[in-house]
């Protein structure tokens, strides 16, 4: 019994990887076992897209007037285009907008909840002053057909699941130009997940951060990362922007304090399991009470993770949980843009994948969370660099003393690797910076230059 229990696991993580549940509302809405599991399907199927793809190309590059761009997003925290968004919008030759549509219509995520996600997600952009739809009728309950309604010459994608209606998914656009910017910087080594989903082989081009991202991609990927270009990480960049002005999202304290941020992952018990919020999320109150006369926190949970606590401890707890950060004097609860909370702050406690290289760009002092002995392995080349820059905390006793040592006392060893690795890493490469580089690329493609 054991073995035929071994052996039925084996076959449920190689062909679902996740609940068997979930695995078949995907595939009951996309019908596509095949070429998701058998490399052979899918090469017919790409070498169908390319030949669609190089059509969209020409035929774009034809069109009179603005190209017309449409901006996928689900969550404020996967927006990385601003001045991506702007250089289009200020040449004259595209008009782009950004379409907001639910995150994960296959989980029962709570609802409510993820129609607050939505609005929330379309102040977001509205606050920036960027143009924006939500293809939803509300007298048919129902989400439109994005072609149908807007007919977009590019779809930019900026996550490459199946948690969607499927009207919002790749399959939907074989005669568009799609592009993907990954919602975060790819650390960890989870290359099928990262480079091999049927999007990565089929998209017409993937933009990637770091000659060593393509390689892995090459290595990984059924289409041998044909379609990948090397622009650097378009969400990083306004760490670069020497004009920009963050803003003080900090609560107004009597006195000045340290500013730290937590940042908890949502993968708690899944195929990744990074997240360590059950560990710790008491003890970090605690924390944020014991040192309220030099310390104020910032409560920056991923933004699945209110729907996973949801499940697991309900909606009245859940909701509870969140507003004693809210509400103590020294901490605040953060769900929407990271940026300015990060620029702002002197230190950050996490255990996010993206984060382990996007918070090394302020250069501030950083903890990741460690949750197991092997967790270093479980990055990339790139990300074990990231992470080893990091103080790692094993248990409660590690955590109080980074705030005790390193982030009050302000002794910080890594200090200097972290600049050295930015100075050769992180820095404005070449002159131009990664939204730069898609508009060169998209110019050239359009013939718009």
């Amino acid at each position: 019994m054991g073995g035929f229990l071994a052996k039925l696991k084996t076959f449920k993580d190689r062909y679902f990887g996740v609940s068997v549940a979930y695995a078949f509302r995907i595939q009951w809405a996309y019908k596509d076992f095949l070429r998701c599991k058998f490399p052979f399907v899918m090469r017919l199927y790409m070498q169908s897209y390319r030949k669609k793809l190089e059509a969209a190309y020409e035929r774009v590059s034809k069109k009179e007037g603005p190209v017309e761009v449409a901006f996928f997003l689900t969550i404020p925290g996967m927006w990385k285009s601003d001045y991506l968004f702007r250089l289009m919008r200020e040449s004259g030759k595209y008009h782009p907008y950004v379409v907001v549509y639910p995150y994960s219509v296959y989980k029962d995520f709570n609802e409510e909840e993820c129609w607050k996600t939505i609005n929330r997600t379309r102040e977001f952009i509205e606050a920036k002053g960027f143009e924006c739809r939500v293809p939803y009728d509300e007298g048919k309950k129902e989400w439109l057909d994005v072609n149908k309604e807007y007919n977009p010459d590019v779809v930019i994608f900026s996550t490459p699941y199946k948690d969607m209606p499927k009207q919002f998914y790749l399959y939907n656009f074989k005669d568009k130009v799609t592009c993907y910017i990954p919602y975060g910087y790819s650390v960890l080594n989870i290359f099928n997940l990262n480079y091999n989903l049927p999007f990565h082989n089929l998209v017409g081009v993937h933009f990637v951060e770091t000659k060593i991202h393509q390689q892995i991609a090459a290595a990984n990927s059924t289409n041998k990362a044909i379609n990948t270009e090397i622009v650097g990480y378009p969400g990083v960049e306004v760490f670069l922007d020497k004009n920009y002005t963050p803003k003080n999202v900090w609560k107004l304290q009597e006195q000045p304090k340290k500013k730290v941020i937590w940042a908890p992952h949502h993968t708690i018990g899944d195929t990744f399991n990074l997240s360590s919020f059950l560990d710790y999320y008491d003890y970090m109150l605690e924390l944020a009470e014991k040192y309220a006369n030099q310390i104020q926190f910032l409560f920056k949970p991923h933004q699945l993770l209110k729907f996973k606590l949801m499940s697991m401890w309900g909606e009245e707890k859940t909701n509870a949980y969140y507003a004693r950060w809210s509400n103590l004097a020294n901490t605040q609860l953060e769900e929407g843009s990271y940026i300015d909370p990060f620029i702002t702050s002197d230190a950050m406690i996490h255990d996010c994948g993206s984060f382990t290289s996007e918070y090394l760009h302020t250069k501030h002092p950083v903890m990741y969370l460690v949750k197991d002995a092997d967790m270093e392995n479980r990055f990339s080349p790139f990300g074990k660099k990231c992470f080893n820059l990091h103080y790692h905390g094993h248990n409660r006793e590690e955590i109080e003393r980074f705030l005790t040592e390193v982030v009050i006392g302000g002794n910080d060893p890594k200090r200097e690797e972290r600049e050295a690795f930015f100075d050769a890493y992180l820095g404005l490469q070449n002159g131009m910076t990664p939204s730069e580089r898609i508009m060169q690329f998209f110019n050239e493609k359009f013939k718009r230059n």
